[in-house]
């Protein structure tokens, strides 16, 4: 059975080892942790200026065969990583150069977590200001209400005593033309 893993952190290489037990077939780069960075930095660079015969030096040597060179070895998750960066420093990358490229992506990512953050606060600020307005127009309701219903109230019994006393003068009305019939 063979696993492809296209794309790995230095936190998935326990999985790696854990999924041992059957062949694996690594692509792309994978980033060592920063110590095993550091000496593959400083190795690739060495090789880049003095050619392959320092890589097998150290291989041969009693160092090469420590898990602080185990990068060098093709088996190895970090050992694209290495070449990668020999080819870097051949072609005329510094370390320098990496550097602010790194520092460039920090800075974008806190101008991203700013923004993120600035639009969150805008919008709770927003939700806040509907939730007070909102609150304010219960006030103002609930302070009104009892004067709408009193005025509301009023009216209705005036109505009332305009609907009986209208119906009174129309019964008035109609008694005394009923009356003024049978006397003629």
């Amino acid at each position: 059975r063979v696993d492809t893993i296209t794309s790995l952190d230095t936190n998935d290489i326990r999985v790696a080892s854990i999924l041992s037990s059957s062949t694996m077939v690594i692509s792309g780069i994978i980033r060592p942790p920063p110590d095993i960075r550091a000496v593959a930095d400083r190795t690739a660079l060495f090789v880049s200026k003095n050619g392959r015969a320092f890589e097998i030096k150290i291989l041969n040597s009693a160092k090469g065969k420590t898990p602080k060179f185990a990068f060098l070895h093709a088996a190895s998750p970090f050992h694209v990583y290495y070449e990668d960066r020999i080819r870097f420093y051949e072609e005329g990358g510094t370390d320098e150069e990496e550097k602010k490229k790194e520092e460039e992506e920090k800075e974008k990512r806190r101008k991203e977590a700013e923004e993120a953050e600035r639009l969150a606060l805008k919008e709770k600020e927003e939700k806040e200001a509907a939730a007070a307005k909102k609150e304010a127009a219960r006030k103002k309701a609930s302070a009104v209400d009892p004067v709408a219903r009193a005025l509301l109230g009023s009216r209705a019994k005036i109505e009332a005593k305009r609907a009986a006393t209208s119906k009174r003068a129309g019964n008035d009305a109609d008694g005394q033309g009923q009356e003024g019939g049978s006397d003629a």
